[in-house]
């Protein structure tokens, strides 16, 4: 598979099929995606990834705190700025607005919100389960690699014919995370990864969202 299809076909999937994947498989993508870009080669990235009955024991513990109202401290960093501006926010709505229309669940419908959003955390049934730390200690620019290393993942899963969701929902719910995987504290829950074989006839899979053109982001210095 070229680079190109690779980012092309890549889309965040919300509904797996229950086939398995190897730990081979897994094994490989990581080992592969590890040699991403580091600024002075630090590899700050650390990476939790579940399979089978602990990826099961994961997802119910979270769902079980969620039932109890146990929201813990929250994340431990934002996912979205404080404030919004206008073409940021347009963005934001227009993908939920398509996601829950293609979902079937009309605005304002709180109870189909929660429920689609709690499939977050069985990775939306997805076999294999990943956490992405980074140390604490760590500054922006190690962030900006852990960034770097997670598109890698999905990238390379590509090359395997299997599909990804990226989810900073986990971070919420990093208190639970950090208990049924033994994180450390010197380590913040940056985001989950759900990966394995899509289910291409499901309806929520067919989004694909828009992006903006070039000229709406580049500028060209050539004098």
């Amino acid at each position: 598979m070229r680079v190109s299809e690779a980012i092309n076909t890549r889309r965040s999937m919300r509904v797996f099929k229950p086939d398995p994947v190897s730990k081979a498989d897994v094994e490989w993508i990581v080992t592969t995606a590890n040699r991403a870009a580091s600024n002075g080669n630090l590899q700050p990235w650390k990476l939790h990834i579940t399979m089978g009955a602990a990826r099961q024991r994961l997802s119910a513990a979270i769902l079980k705190a969620m039932d109890e109202g146990d929201a813990g401290p929250g994340g431990e960093y934002d996912v979205y700025p404080k404030e919004f501006t206008p073409v940021y926010d347009q963005r934001r709505k227009l993908v939920g607005k398509q996601l829950y229309t293609l979902l079937g669940v009309p605005r304002g419908d709180a109870a189909g919100m929660l429920k689609q959003f709690r499939k977050n955390f069985d990775f939306f049934d997805a076999p294999v389960g990943m956490i992405l730390c980074v140390e604490r200690r760590m500054g922006g620019g190690q962030w900006i690699d852990c960034g770097i290393f997670l598109d890698q993942l999905m990238l390379l899963a590509r090359e395997k014919g299997l599909h990804t969701c990226p989810q900073a929902a986990f971070s919420r719910y990093q208190h639970v995370v950090r208990r049924e995987l033994k994180i450390p504290d010197d380590q913040i829950v940056i985001c989950g990864l759900a990966l394995g074989h899509a289910d291409p006839d499901a309806v929520p899979n067919c989004l694909i969202t828009e992006r903006a053109s070039i000229q709406d982001f580049t500028t060209w210095h050539s004098e």
